[in-house]
């Protein structure tokens, strides 16, 4: 189960992450929204359509997680874990999401996408206050840093989130980026 500590600690990352995201779109314009640095990239908009996405899979995969068997660990197992996470760097490169998490022009506006994240964002607040389901007991596989819990998750949510974020706040100083 969630220590109290570990509730606020999350809650306090999702919180925060939602602010910064809020802070990194203030003012872009739509053609700001949609303007790609190369083909390759995406815009501010997809960004925030795959952040919006990504917000709720991530609940359901957690919750999917519980359907596997517990997996209780020592302090010391643990530990163990949680300092190869932080130790494994997240390669950067040309968005690669996984395809049910690729923008695909859901939404018409950046002020769309924006309100779908800030719904979706809601919906993982309110997990993260409400759950009494033993997140910490139940892993999911992440590609590069391996098994993660779900506490891991929710914080590893918000992660994605201040990450992009700062992919948002680059964009819009890039040489080309509209007026």
């Amino acid at each position: 189960m969630l220590t109290e500590k570990e509730r606020e600690r999350a809650i306090q990352r999702l919180t925060l992450t939602q602010q910064q995201l809020l802070d990194a779109v203030q003012g872009v314009t739509e053609t700001q929204a949609r303007w790609k640095p190369a083909p390759d990239r995406w815009s501010i908009l997809e960004y925030v359509e795959h952040l919006a996405i990504s917000d709720d899979e991530l609940v359901a995969m957690i919750q999917r997680s519980l359907d596997t068997p517990a997996r209780p660990e020592t302090a010391e197992e643990r530990k163990a874990r949680e300092q190869k996470i932080r130790e494994t760097p997240i390669p950067r490169g040309a968005n690669r999401a996984p395809e049910t998490l690729q923008p695909g022009g859901h939404f018409k506006s950046l002020a769309d996408a924006v309100s779908a994240f800030l719904a979706a964002r809601k919906r993982t607040l309110e997990y993260a206050r409400t759950t009494q389901d033993d997140i910490r007991s139940h892993f999911t596989n992440h590609g590069v840093l391996g098994p993660m819990d779900g506490y891991q998750w929710l914080n590893g949510n918000a992660h994605h989130v201040e990450t992009h974020s700062a992919h948002i706040k680059e964009i819009r100083e890039m040489p080309g980026f509209p007026a």
